[in-house]
């Protein structure tokens, strides 16, 4: 075991035992330490406050950020901030392992090395203290992604995925971080041809095994990366809660763009309903997940969308008419009619869940027995308000001048 992954994996220990030992209360009542992932500072939101922003507005301010990292900082052992940070940066390519150790290096003598790190990984001060803000308070990491060349994330990012984190509640961000243990896939798979085995270890992302916590969690984790193919907007691997964003395609959503295909210029941020519906996805794959089954790997386990008793309510659904029929700016489907999806169960499950969350009053209407089942089996009496809610138009149709602009640059 190399130094580096040594030292991370003790970074791993370490924080699951800040949250997991040091929450505990002495005879004494004295809190030994702040617990980390309260969900505090990045409450659930239930109504479309959050829903109804541009990228310009809706997220936490620096002093916000500052405040949620004294709160967990507090009374936690000076390294928390340090493990966090390696945490938040763990890579295996050379590339970034020569970054970080020049950051190091040019940061040896800063007030704080460890955020002064985590600046220079992201280039940017808000970029950092949103990272780490977010990581304490809701248990998610997002960083960059393995290749070193893709395009990253940037501040305009991770302010977006603050926005779409909090519209899911943290009881499921919880049992999606009930990793299935990867270091028992080689005992599962080992009766299957050599070819299939290959097929299925290549399937894992190379840096997923390693992020394991010894106590078989793996936090939601956002990278940056292309997926299959580059025209996916953002993926999901079956079993796993790692969700790969390919930004170029995840940003045709954001506010102010032009769209031909559907003659609607959005008004407001539109790539809040993508992180809702692959987050949805992850919800689907640790549904029943309760974290001692043996591991399945990555087509062979229960999830909401193979379940034999919600397929059927699934399928037998019928999903609302998105007000702006946001997923055809991005990709052609063929299951895709009149501004319906009806096509695969684990996809239309995932629309099925955004859609409660999004446009709630909608799905309501158009399929009640399958919003009473989300409502009562899968969020627990949690509903919401939506986009139907907002105060102000979302969209905008296109003049003719529009049109032809967005014609020209083939959006």
């Amino acid at each position: 075991m190399s130094l580096y992954t040594s030292y991370h994996t003790r970074s791993y220990i370490f924080l699951c035992l800040i949250c997991f030992s040091f929450s505990k209360v002495q005879a004494s009542q004295t809190v030994l330490a702040t617990a980390l992932f309260q969900n505090i500072f990045f409450p659930l939101s239930i109504d479309e406050s959050l829903l109804c922003t541009t990228d310009k507005s809706g997220y936490a301010s620096i002093d916000e950020l500052s405040k949620t990292i004294e709160y967990y900082e507090k009374n936690n052992p000076a390294e928390l901030r340090k493990l966090s940070v390696a945490v938040l940066t763990d890579h295996n390519s050379p590339e970034y392992l020569e970054d970080l150790q020049d950051y190091r290096a040019d940061c040896k003598d800063a007030s704080s090395e460890a955020l002064c790190v985590l600046e220079k990984y992201w280039g940017d001060r808000e970029a950092a203290l949103t990272a780490l803000a977010l990581f304490y308070d809701t248990k998610t990491i997002i960083k960059h992604g393995e290749n070193y060349q893709a395009r990253r994330f940037t501040i305009d990012h991770l302010r977006v995925f603050e926005k779409a984190i909090r519209k899911i509640p943290p009881f499921m961000r919880k049992k999606i971080s009930k990793a299935k243990p990867i270091k028992d896939l080689g005992k599962v798979i080992k009766d299957f041809d050599s070819d299939v085995q290959d097929l299925i270890k290549k399937a894992f992302p190379e840096d997923f095994a390693t992020s394991i916590w010894s106590d078989d969690t793996h936090p939601l984790t956002f990278v940056p990366g292309a997926g299959f193919r580059s025209q996916v907007v953002a993926q999901v691997y079956n079993g796993q809660n790692l969700i790969i964003f390919t930004v170029k395609a995840f940003d045709k959503g954001k506010d102010g763009r032009l769209y031909r295909d559907i003659g609607l210029r959005y008004l407001v941020d539109f790539r809040i309903p993508i992180i809702v519906h692959e987050i949805a996805h992850t919800i689907d794959n640790f549904h029943f997940w309760n974290g001692s089954e043996e591991m399945y790997f990555f087509y062979r386990y229960r999830k909401m969308s193979n379940d034999s008793q919600t397929l059927k309510l699934i399928n037998n659904a019928k999903l609302a008419l998105w007000p702006s029929k946001w997923f055809e700016a991005f990709e052609y489907l063929w299951e895709v009619n009149d501004g319906r999806y009806d096509g695969q169960t684990q996809e239309k499950l995932a629309e099925l869940v955004a859609q409660y969350i999004l446009i709630p009053e909608r799905l309501r209407q158009a399929s009640p027995d399958a919003y009473a089942w989300l409502r009562d089996d899968v969020f627990k009496s949690i509903e919401y308000r939506g986009y139907d809610s907002c105060s102000i138009p979302i969209v905008k149709p296109l003049s003719w001048w529009e049109q032809a602009i967005a014609k020209v640059l083939g959006q």
